[in-house]
C-alpha cells in the first residue's frame, strides 16, 4: 500500500499491513563536488547520494508563511552508484537536517542564485528556462517571490529576531541573486529577438523596482543595472 507520509498519521496505520513510503529525491553533491561536475551527464552517473525535502512548522501544519516555515532534509547514501545493474539499491545511510525559517530562506535564495548563475554560463542558453527563471526571480508581488524572504528577515523591525551571522549571511545571498539576476537579464537581452524587445524592458523595470525597495530593506545600494 502506497502513502503520502506527509498525509497519514502513523496512529492510523494498520499493523496488518506492510507500508511503503514513495518519495522523489534529486542527487545531492557538496560544493566540491559540483565543481568537479561541471555537465549534465558527470551530475547524473555515478551517484550514491540523494536528497529530499519536506517541508513542516513548530505549530504543525506542512505549510506556512516565510517567517515560521521550516523544513526537514534527508540525505540518503546507497550502497552502489546509479546507473546500477539493479533498478533498487539499499540506503546503507541517512542523514537529517531540520532548517529554521531563516536557514530556509538562506538556503532557497542560494539556489536560485546557483540556478541562475548555471543557465548564463552554459554553452546554450536555454532561453525558456533562463525567462522563467527570471520572471519567479524579479517578482514583486506581497507574499511571494524573494521579495517575501527580504521582508520577513532583513527588515527593520525584523532582524533582531534572528542571529547576526544569519542574518548578514542572508543580505550576501541576496547581494549575489541581484547580481546573478542582472547577468541574466544581460544575456536574455543579447539573445532575444526583436518581438521580445517589449518583454524584456518589463522583466527590467521588474527588476529595477525590486531592487529599490531590496535597498531600502537593506540600506544599501544594490541594483547592478544602469
Amino acid at each position: 500500500m502506497i502513502q503520502d507520509s506527509g498525509k497519514v498519521n502513523p496512529k492510523d496505520l494498520d499493523s496488518k499491513y506492510a507500508y511503503i513510503q514513495v518519495t522523489h529525491v534529486i542527487p545531492f553533491f557538496d560544493e566540491k563536488e559540483l565543481q568537479e561536475r561541471k555537465t549534465e551527464f558527470e551530475r547524473s552517473h555515478n551517484i550514491r547520494r540523494f536528497m529530499f525535502e519536506m517541508p513542516f512548522t513548530q505549530t504543525g501544519k506542512r505549510q506556512g508563511g516565510v517567517e515560521e516555515q521550516c523544513k526537514r532534509r534527508t540525505i540518503l547514501t546507497a550502497i552502489h552508484c546509479f546507473p546500477y545493474v539493479k533498478k533498487r539499491i539499499p540506503v546503507m545511510y541517512q542523514h537529517h537536517t531540520d532548517l529554521n525559517p531563516i536557514e530556509v530562506a538562506i538556503d532557497e535564495m542560494s539556489k536560485k542564485v546557483a540556478e541562475l548563475r548555471q543557465l548564463c554560463s552554459s554553452a546554450e542558453v536555454d532561453m525558456i528556462k533562463l525567462q522563467l527563471k527570471l520572471q519567479g526571480s524579479v517578482s514583486v508581488q506581497v507574499n511571494a517571490g524573494p521579495l517575501a524572504y527580504a521582508r520577513a528577515f532583513l527588515d527593520d523591525t525584523n532582524t533582531k529576531r534572528y542571529p547576526d551571522n544569519k542574518v548578514k549571511l542572508l543580505k550576501e545571498v541576496f547581494r549575489q541573486f541581484v547580481e546573478a539576476c542582472g547577468q541574466a537579464l544581460a544575456v536574455n537581452e543579447r539573445l532575444i529577438k526583436e518581438d521580445q524587445l517589449e518583454y524584456q524592458e518589463e522583466m527590467k523595470a521588474n527588476y529595477r523596482e525590486m531592487t529599490k525597495e531590496l535597498s531600502e530593506i537593506m540600506h544599501e545600494q544594490v541594483s547592478t543595472l544602469g
